[in-house]
């Protein structure tokens, strides 16, 4: 399956909005929603069990602050028409400015998911053990890996939703893509050899048609992800559940 991944050389193409391509976009935006609300369904389970755990306190805090995050974007998402795309450019349905919005939404997300992870991937797995002396709240190192193969997955669907219509702005950008970016050329990278999904450079499309059939291969890609991630947090869920006891979430 093609993903629209390669070296190219970049032209300023200016597709139309079609009706394939808002139907391929709604369908990657079910995909977020469903990353968002794995992610919302998990931490509450977390923030749930760490009311065991009084040393805990201001970190489940903080976990209740990105949840409120979360389902704030979304519900943003699930409320959003796309079929008000067209609005943007009434003159000729410009698909390049009508991304614009869709593709800045996202990256806020993406930017915001960014923080979460590290925080819960991390700085959290470290506080855990230092404040309780033990790993019955602790992440697995798999639920880990899939939290960041997602995550790398989604941030590089967002830069080709972008990049794949021409258009390389910094302004829209996600700040991972730019520092694999300037770290590769400080290594002296191959970018031709390179596994770093981040440096993967992206090919534009020919037309309106390819970019919604890409735009659904990468709606599968995404949903592949997330179904790892469900199985991972559903371990993690049962893990917690037998360490507190089969307490009540």
């Amino acid at each position: 399956m093609s993903n629209g991944l390669a070296d190219s050389s970049w032209s300023n193409k200016d597709l139309q909005v079609t009706d394939q391509i808002v139907g391929s976009l709604g369908e990657i935006l079910k995909c977020f929603s469903e990353y968002l609300s794995n992610h919302i369904h998990i931490l509450n389970k977390f923030i749930s069990h760490m009311r065991r755990v009084s040393t805990l306190r201001f970190e489940r805090t903080t976990l209740i602050k990105y949840v409120k995050k979360l389902r704030f974007f979304n519900d943003v998402l699930i409320e959003y028409d796309l079929n008000k795309m067209k609005a943007y450019n009434n003159s000729n349905n410009s698909l390049c400015e009508a991304i614009k919005p869709v593709a800045m939404y996202l990256e806020k997300i993406l930017e915001v998911l960014d923080l979460m992870n590290f925080y819960l991937t991390q700085s959290l797995q470290k506080e855990i053990i230092s404040k309780t002396l033990n790993e019955d709240l602790t992440l697995t190192e798999s639920s880990i890996m899939a939290i960041d193969d997602t995550y790398n997955h989604f941030v590089k669907y967002t830069q080709w939703m972008v990049e794949s219509l021409g258009n390389t702005s910094d302004l829209l950008k996600l700040e991972v893509i730019k520092f694999a970016l300037k770290c590769a050329e400080e290594d002296g990278t191959n970018l031709e050899e390179t596994d770093n999904i981040f440096l993967q450079q992206v090919i534009e499309v020919e037309d309106e048609q390819e970019y919604g059939e890409l735009t659904l291969q990468w709606a599968q890609i995404l949903q592949g992800k997330l179904e790892v991630l469900k199985v991972e947090y559903s371990k993690l869920a049962d893990k917690w559940h037998e360490k507190f006891g089969k307490a009540k979430n």
